[in-house]
């Protein structure tokens, strides 16, 4: 096998890797590039397990890009959310981690983030680890129980079925489309929070917009504007189902939200253009199933079900 067949086998772990723990499509891109040229000029005859090599190379260079872009969080303009990425449930891998997750993960420090992740869900030993953030193995341990309270203690105790995440998706995309207030209202739940991620780059809410009225009014007001120059898509961003919005081929919103119950809890607005580079090329996103146009039929059946009584369902 040769260098490059050898570290194309490792390429997608070595990907995972650097996403989960940066939470950065472009630079997971940009830490695969650095982690072949490291393999290239590397002296094969000293390395004994490639994967293990390639995975240790991928974490202590997104490590240390986390610690870098905690520093600029600080100064981030508007909320700050992860980047998606067009995957769907079926492809989603064992290391998988939904929108909604690297959210909470970014409440974390980078050292308790790289710790959790390389552990939990790359099952790296607590040796390995050390020698990545710079802590004693024992240090480790400990910082780990501590992410684990703290996710613990922020994650939602459900699991949303997909098939309704799907519908209440539909429903809610044909209800803004329409401007339909009434509907909103009941897809929404009265303590429905909305946080939309500009980076400075395009007009966004700087804050997050909490309670049903005031996120209905946003949904309205933010349709209502987008319907004139955004093509409209289905699709899925983080094994989630999503709402992918291009202008002139370019992707200018992937739009996320999580459920609670059979109803919306909280939505997510990545509008800045640097963090839906995922999104590029919409053609390419298609064939490969990740997108696929809104129909007639689909808004018709939404339609027809939110006037069909439950009972009769």
């Amino acid at each position: 096998m040769s260098d490059i067949d050898l570290f194309l086998e490792w390429k997608h772990y070595i990907f995972s890797i650097a996403y989960r723990i940066t939470g950065s499509y472009v630079d997971a891109e940009d830490i695969v590039q650095e982690s072949y040229l490291r393999w290239l000029s590397a002296k094969k005859v000293d390395i004994k397990n490639n994967k293990a090599y390639l995975g240790s190379i991928a974490a202590r260079l997104a490590f240390d890009l986390l610690k870098k872009a905690s520093r600029k969080k600080e100064t981030y303009i508007g909320p700050y959310l992860p980047e998606p990425i067009p995957e769907t449930i079926e492809t989603l891998d064992e290391e998988k981690i939904d929108f909604a997750f690297l959210v909470i993960l970014e409440t974390l420090n980078p050292t308790e983030r790289a710790i959790f992740i390389l552990r939990e869900l790359f099952d790296f030993d607590y040796e390995s680890i050390s020698k990545i953030v710079d802590k004693s193995t024992e240090n480790c341990r400990q910082i780990l129980g501590r992410a684990r309270t703290a996710i613990q203690s922020r994650k939602k105790k459900f699991d949303p079925d997909p098939a309704l995440h799907s519908k209440l998706l539909l429903e809610f995309s044909f209800a803004c489309y329409n401007q339909d207030t009434k509907s909103l209202t009941k897809l929404l739940r009265d303590d429905v929070i909305a946080f939309s991620d500009g980076g400075g780059k395009v007009h966004a809410a700087r804050i997050p917009i909490p309670g049903i009225r005031r996120v209905v009014s946003l949904l309205k007001r933010t349709t209502k504007k987008a319907a004139k120059t955004t093509e409209i898509f289905f699709g899925y961003a983080n094994g989630s189902p999503a709402i992918i919005g291009y202008s002139n081929g370019i992707p200018n919103i992937v739009q996320i939200f999580t459920m609670e119950g059979n109803q919306i809890h909280t939505i997510y607005n990545l509008v800045n253009p640097d963090k839906l580079k995922g999104f590029q090329n919409k053609e390419n996103l298609m064939k490969l199933g990740y997108l696929r146009r809104p129909n007639l039929l689909d808004w018709a059946l939404s339609f027809v079900r939110r006037w069909i009584p439950s009972s009769n369902r």
